[in-house]
């Protein structure tokens, strides 16, 4: 018949489970130190590349006008630096012209860092050549809009569109920044879903100038 064990007997076990506590408590807080890092790392990268998007699927250009068509004519709100309307711009009176219509607003991270870049490439290589560049702010009030345009230096054509009234469904905007670039025939050329710096905005800008005797 088995006997009870004694206080003696128990002992080691005991110390043994004991000695074995305080290597789980460090491997749960080393898990959570970890888990700490990934999220932060993510955030950090988040931050610079529109952080509501992580974990969402690959932009899709196949919503928006494709390539090789027509681009379609919309009407929007030209501003001034302090949100103010100035006139009506129609793209189809721009005919005759390489147009860069550029989708952003202020509240985008990946757009506030690219305005400098477009700003850059606009006034030293884009604009003596003819190029006119169109930004339609969405999605917020034209005074937010002309105020981060103004910080940024921005001297190409601010227009505003809060509600997307204007664009409607011909250009239905789901990722910030989106570029369509549109040659003087009106036909588009090209489709970006992206944060663009000044060597991809020159070089992309060449094809469309090569497009547009």
């Amino acid at each position: 018949m088995a006997r009870d064990r004694s206080p003696e007997d128990r002992a080691p076990d005991q110390d043994a489970d004991q000695l074995s506590r305080p290597p789980r408590r460090l491997a749960a807080v080393m898990a959570g130190v970890i888990a700490l890092v990934v999220v932060a790392s993510a955030w950090y990268a988040g931050d610079g590349q529109g952080f509501d998007q992580i974990g969402r699927s690959r932009p899709s250009t196949a919503a928006l006008p494709h390539v090789g068509e027509p681009a379609p004519d919309i009407e929007v709100t030209v501003i001034d630096a302090h949100g103010e309307p100035r006139k009506r711009v129609r793209l189809s009176d721009l005919a005759g012209q390489p147009v860069w219509l550029n989708f952003w607003g202020s509240w985008c991270p990946p757009c506030r860092a690219e305005m400098p870049e477009i700003q850059a490439a606009y006034e030293e290589e884009l604009a003596p050549r003819g190029l006119v560049w169109l930004a339609v702010s969405l999605d917020e009030p034209a005074e937010d809009a002309a105020a981060f345009a103004t910080r940024s230096g921005a001297t190409f054509t601010i227009a505003s569109d809060p509600n997307r009234a204007d664009i409607g469904a011909s250009y239905p905007i789901a990722y910030f920044p989106t570029h369509i670039l549109i040659d003087a025939q009106g036909i588009v050329r090209d489709v970006v879903i992206a944060q663009l710096d000044k060597e991809e905005i020159v070089a992309r800008a060449e094809l469309l100038l090569a497009s547009s005797p």
